[in-house]
This record gives structure tokens, sequence and C-alpha cells, in this order.
């Protein structure tokens, strides 16, 4: 390496960036392979840090604003009744099946049979869409995104603290 240069790293990109002795600190100087704008930091050891982060900024507040998205919808899903719904349909069948082909009275026992057929097989359906079906993979999926967007938030953060500094 030449007498009076140093190289650091792109905080964006993480190419080498060649800095001149002349660039003190604060001074600004741009990447060559992204084009990102950084700020001199010559302490005990070079640094470079973004220079402008209202770009980040906004990143910072989409990504937040998908991750409330994300947990919301994560919500819905988990509160959702899915299939299990369909025992009332079931509970209905039976009781149909019950006056129609069985010749049984419309009573308060044919009622309570109709209660615990739905309540039973809206159980198990509901237990096998969670199980089995696409809510669990659903929740799967939406609770790895919000982890993800969590950590490209924290990233984002740091990344303007960091640039903070300067």
């Amino acid at each position: 390496m030449a007498e009076g240069v140093q190289k650091a790293r792109c905080a964006h990109c993480r190419s080498e960036i060649v800095v001149p002795e002349t660039y003190h600190h604060g001074d600004h100087i741009k990447c060559g392979s992204c084009g990102m704008r950084h700020k001199v930091s010559r302490g005990d050891v070079l640094r470079l840090v973004i220079a402008d982060v209202a770009p980040l900024k906004e990143a910072l507040q989409a990504n937040e604003a998908m991750t409330e998205r994300l947990e919301a919808e994560l919500r819905g899903v988990r509160g959702s009744f899915g299939i299990g719904v369909n025992g009332l349909g079931l509970a209905l069948i039976y009781a149909l099946w019950q006056i129609v082909r069985k010749d049984h009275p419309i009573d308060t026992g044919l009622a309570w049979e109709a209660v615990a057929v739905a309540v039973i097989s809206g159980v198990l359906l509901e237990a096998a869409n969670f199980f089995v079906f696409a809510k669990r993979q659903r929740m799967s999926r939406l609770s790895t995104e919000i982890d993800e967007a969590r950590a490209e938030s924290s990233a984002l953060r740091q990344k303007i603290r960091e640039a903070g500094r300067v």
C-alpha cells in the first residue's frame, strides 16, 4: 500500500475503498462500487460511516410498517376459526339427517346432540388445520418474515447510530 493511503470497507456493500490521507475526519467520500456517500471517521482506526441517513430512515419506517402489518396478519391467523366453523354445518347436516331419514322428533335431546357434533367436529377440524394444513404453515412463514424484518430494522438502526457519531 502506498504511503498516505488507507483502505476501509463500504458500510453498504462492504467493498474496499481507498482513502487517501488528504481526506480528513468528517470529509465525504463516495464508494466506487455502489455509489454510497460516506463520512471519513479518523480515530484509532479509519472507519467509513454513511453520510446521508435519510434513505436509511425511510427504509426503517417502511420496514417497521411492514413488521406491524405482518404482526397484525399473524394475530388474525392465530385468532381465526378457519375450517373449524364448518363444524356448525356438520351439526346442521347431522340434525337434518336425524329428522328426515331416521324420523327423530325435534326436541332438546336432538339439539344437544347437534351441539356436541358441532363442538367435536369443529375442534377436530381446527386441530387438523393447525397441525397439518395451511394455518400452521402460514403462521410459521409469517413468524419467519417478522424475525427477518426485525433483524433488518436493527441493522438499519445501527447504521443510523454510527452515522450520527461522526
